[in-house]
């Protein structure tokens, strides 16, 4: 069919071939019908006026609850209900996003409702709160965006319980053990996404691998001098380096092979070998080993996202890293130079070690 030249009525017959109308609709009504993407300013736009306009209202709304006791637990409920109903009936773009503004400010409220009555206790309380919510409203409110906003808020409330409770010295394990979850569920993909709750996978990964960024990055404060205190909120680095350095090569026994190919056995121990040192050089800078983990998933998963945010978080960190370490400015270039050598080296032994398609079909030939 050409493209300059097509009339109503193949139109409509191929509509009807791809079982898209059937022989009694009307075809001018399902043309008629069919709703047309906006572009991404107007969509800018229509989400910003819907945060705007939500935000106004529950903030009108809220001030009424000032009145009685419970009634931020009311207001907020009654929010997030109204949003999960909104959004089960409605795939616009002023809705979807007045939802998800009213949600999360309903989850606020419950949670600090919750810690209000209670007296005592109160920043404990509300992070309670919020990572049982979160939890919960990850299953029951269908968008995306949302899921991956509800893990955040769960991971992120959990890691701060373990600051309120005293218990930093564990915060260096929650890290690499967001990053093995990740892997697990990377693993066991092609059997979950069919499953009964496939849609819930993509936003839990997302979401697990922005938590972990954001628990890697707090390795960096202790870093910074202006910190002088006895409190250390990321003590240890070196032991998230460990788990991160055996997950690291975890994965990179099950893709190198697929890389590399089953018959280049030769070319594995060297690149083990690079993993190992890579290891080492990242003891106090875990979070390089995060950046070239999530990498590694996006490359075998074809997934430019995750490529895509692991070489950013890389370079994140690394910035991060090296503007908080106390050494001269000339140690800090000699630092990042030799990094980047290091790189271009280790491109150079990967190409050279691992074949092309165009060396096997030499090979072959």
């Amino acid at each position: 069919m050409s493209g300059s030249n097509v009339t109503l009525n193949q139109l409509v017959n191929t509509l009807r071939a791809e079982n898209l109308l059937s022989a009694e609709d009307d075809a001018l009504a399902y043309l008629e019908n069919r709703s047309t993407p906006q572009p991404w300013y107007i969509r800018t736009m229509v989400g910003f006026g819907a945060w705007l306009a939500s935000l106004l209202l529950i903030g009108f709304v809220t001030s009424f609850t000032l009145m009685f006791d419970g009634g931020y637990i009311f207001i907020g409920a009654a929010l997030i209900v109204c949003a999960i109903l909104v959004r089960q009936r409605s795939d616009s773009d002023f809705l979807v996003q007045c939802a998800l503004a009213s949600s999360l400010a309903g989850q606020a409220l419950v949670a600090y409702g919750f810690a209000d009555i209670a007296g005592h206790e109160e920043f404990k309380i509300f992070l309670g709160f919020a990572l049982v919510m979160s939890t919960v409203l990850f299953f029951l409110f269908p968008d995306r965006i949302h899921r991956v906003i509800m893990v955040l808020l769960a991971t992120g409330s959990f890691t701060t319980l373990f600051y309120v409770w005293e218990m930093n010295a564990l915060v260096p394990l929650l890290g690499p053990a967001l990053t093995g979850i990740l892997i697990l569920l990377h693993i066991r993909m092609p059997r979950l996404i069919t499953g009964k709750h496939g849609e819930l996978l993509q936003p839990l990964m997302s979401g697990l691998m922005l938590s972990a960024f954001g628990t890697l990055l707090l390795s960096t404060v202790y870093l910074l001098p202006e910190l002088e205190a006895d409190f250390l909120f990321y003590p240890r680095p070196w032991i998230s380096t460990v788990l991160l350095g055996l997950l690291f090569i975890y994965l990179g026994r099950l893709i190198w092979p697929v890389i590399a190919g089953t018959e280049n056995k030769k070319s594995l121990p060297l690149l083990y070998g690079m993993m190992i040192v890579i290891i080492a050089c990242a003891w106090y800078a875990p979070g390089l080993l995060l950046g070239l983990i999530v990498t590694l998933l996006g490359a075998h998963a074809g997934r430019a996202t995750f490529t895509g945010a692991g070489i950013g978080f890389f370079v994140l960190f690394l910035t991060a890293f090296f503007y908080g370490i106390e050494v001269s400015l000339l140690t800090k270039s000699i630092t990042l130079v030799a990094t980047g050598i290091a790189i271009l080296l280790s491109r150079w032994i990967i190409l050279k070690i691992i074949p092309t398609h165009e060396t096997q079909e030499a090979d072959h030939a």
